[in-house]
Parts: C-alpha cells; structure tokens; sequence
C-alpha cells in the first residue's frame, strides 16, 4: 500500500470500510438468527461500524493529499494491514457463529459456542480499538496541518 498513487490508496481504504460494512451485516444476520446475542458481540459491532466511519474519514483525507506531507501517511499502511485482518478474524468468527447457532436449536450449545470465542472477540474488540483511535490520532494531526498551512497562506498572501 505504501507505495500507491492516491486513488490506489483510497480504493485500498474504501475495499477495508466495505469489508467493515459486511461484517456488521454478519452480526445484524446473526442477531436475526439467534433471540439473542452476548453483550460482546454488541460491543464487537459498534467498534467495526466506527472503524468504518473511521476509514470513511480516512479516504476523504486522502482524496485531498497533495496537501499534506507524506509523512502524515506513513503509518497508514500498517494500520489498514491491521485493520483488514482483524476484520477477516472477526467475520470469521460471526460466521462460525452463525453455522453453531443453525446447527443448534438448543441454548446451550449456543452459550458454549459464544463462550468459546468470548475471549478472542474481546482481544479482537481491543484491536480495532487501538486502530481506530490511532487512525484518528492521524486524522487529528492532519487536520491541524490543514489548518496550519491554510492559515499560514492567508497571513502570508
């Protein structure tokens, strides 16, 4: 990814926000299944569809790059490696959790399946956390070089 033109780039961050977008359908898919569903997997949804808003911001920043330094970018590949991945394990995850629940019309073997992957959503909740706030950090520094250097061109101009 570091090495992409712009529209690449952004095609890249629009490719992660609908594989976002997709795995918040696989949890509204699994709630629509299951009568219930852990207090995790809520947590799990509002983390992915704010990361998707998140990367949503992401693109437009780069729509407007020529504007900014390429160090403002650095860290943007990394952090959409991150992204993706957790994403891929976490809809993985819904959807092995979607087959359990078909498979069983009993509520045990659905709270031993939930059970079962509480602790690796919450490692993958705590994940897209960190990359979304680091994304925002970027966002936040980005803006403030916007403003800086648009205030610096009209005090100058």
């Amino acid at each position: 990814i570091s090495d992409m033109d712009p529209l690449s780039f952004g095609a890249s961050v629009i490719a992660i926000a609908t594989l976002a977008t997709q795995t918040c359908s696989a949890l509204s898919d699994l709630r629509a299944l299951c009568e219930s569903l852990p207090g995790r997997l809520h947590a799990v949804n509002n983390e992915v569809a704010d990361l998707n808003l998140v990367l949503l911001q992401v693109s437009l920043l780069i729509k407007s790059r020529a504007f900014l330094p390429e160090t403002q970018f650095s860290a943007i590949p990394h952090l959409l490696h991150q992204a993706n991945k957790k994403l891929l394990e976490i809809k993985d995850i819904v959807c092995q959790l979607t087959v359990a629940c078909r498979a069983s019309r009993m509520s045990i073997f659905r709270a031993h399946a939930w059970r079962k992957e509480q602790s690796r959503l919450q490692t993958l909740q705590e994940d897209i956390r960190t990359v979304k706030a680091n994304l925002n950090v970027m966002l936040g520094a980005s803006n403030s070089y916007a403003h800086r250097v648009k205030f610096i061109c009209l005090t100058q101009g």
